[in-house]
């Protein structure tokens, strides 16, 4: 059965946690363990509504005396995006807030494997113990939750390889099929950076070895899932003067739909609000047109990273700045957590963001103004 397209998705992770947070140090402190921005003690930044174990609390809509939540999935509705990608997620964390707030925004969701459960030196010669607590984490009752749409496994190959990732993968879909027979056959990717390898198609030479691998077990659940900044031309008219897109090359090579885990431009680069606006907009035209093909596209990223300094990869991709720091800072206890890994709990000030010229571009292209 094809896969059905959800055409206007963003990138949500760790761009959205605010002053200190730093992913070198994240570790140190529960609020921040794992970058787990999905977590339900994350709920100051994307709910409306959370109070904590010491009665710290933010309430959006309650009236000028409550400090207010950032709710950042209402302000992705009205951006009008229908999907969110996800990519760090413990699963010993509650999420179930999180998935919940989505279906009630009409947000669907690609929740994610993070790259450590993949890492020979992480999860990885474990799988089999942490693949049953990942599918339960993704679940609601007897079935993966509503909300979730689709799986990613891992990013960009760090410090993992094809045959690593395969090895998941295939004992993913073996637990899955057999403990969890009654779950929907969600599409699975594995997002891969935009380079040319061994004089290869940009993101080819993975996919070459990947692909004959898994989609004999996967079939139609398997995506292509390519990570690109390239401008809509090379996409879809005419890549490397081949005359074609890389969409339709791609497509053609490996027959199987294309979902752009990643795609944008620094804000330092010229002309990047339009580039990203003729990115998004290409790729809603095409999916349309060839709906098995493109199944859609997650702008990158919903907000800058703090730790980065102006000029830095990935310092200014996001369709929000964090402006500056918020009046309402959530204290914890360890009753807040599940686990507690480390002993500092640490806390969480609800910042503010400011939109940068492409939430502009976002919008527009997403909601057709």
């Amino acid at each position: 059965m094809p896969i059905a397209p959800i055409p206007k998705g963003i990138c949500y992770g760790n761009d959205v946690f605010p002053v200190p947070y730093n992913p070198s140090t994240a570790n140190q402190e529960l609020v921040f363990f794992g970058s787990d921005n999905a977590a339900t003690h994350i709920g100051p930044l994307w709910g409306d509504d959370y109070t904590s174990s010491t009665g710290a609390s933010c309430h959006t809509g309650f009236g000028p005396s409550s400090p207010p939540c950032r709710n950042d999935l209402d302000r992705m509705q009205a951006m009008g995006v229908q999907i969110i990608r996800l990519y760090d997620w413990d699963p010993r964390n509650d999420h179930i807030g999180f998935l919940d707030q989505c279906l009630k925004h009409g947000l669907k969701v690609l929740v994610s494997v993070s790259n450590w459960f993949l890492q020979p030196g992480g999860g990885l010669y474990k799988a089999g113990e942490h693949i049953p607590k990942l599918i339960e984490s993704y679940s609601k009752g007897k079935d993966y939750h509503p909300a979730v749409a689709g799986i990613v496994i891992g990013n960009e190959f760090d410090n993992y390889t094809v045959p690593d990732c395969v090895m998941f993968t295939k004992t993913f879909i073996e637990i899955e099929r057999g403990s969890f027979a009654n779950h929907r056959q969600l599409p699975v990717g594995h997002p891969i950076s935009f380079a040319a390898e061994h004089g290869t198609n940009p993101c080819w030479h993975k996919w070459d070895e990947l692909v004959p691998a898994l989609k004999p077990i996967m079939g139609s659940r398997l995506f292509l899932a390519p990570q690109t900044y390239n401008p809509a031309s090379d996409l879809f008219v005419n890549f490397n003067g081949k005359g074609r897109g890389w969409v339709d090359l791609t497509y053609d090579h490996y027959q199987l739909p294309i979902w752009f885990t990643e795609i944008g431009k620094d804000r330092t680069e010229a002309n990047h609000a339009e580039i990203v606006k003729a990115q998004l907009q290409g790729c809603l035209k095409y999916s349309q047109a060839n709906p098995t093909k493109l199944l859609g596209a997650c702008f990158f990223s919903y907000a800058d990273k703090v730790w980065l300094p102006a000029g830095v990869s990935e310092a200014s991709f996001g369709a929000h700045r964090h402006a500056r720091q918020g009046s309402c800072t959530i204290t914890y206890t360890n009753k807040d957590f599940k686990f507690g890994d480390v002993p500092k709990t640490g806390t969480l000030n609800v910042d503010v963001l400011e939109k940068t010229d492409l939430y502009d571009a976002v919008h527009s292209a997403y909601q057709g103004k």
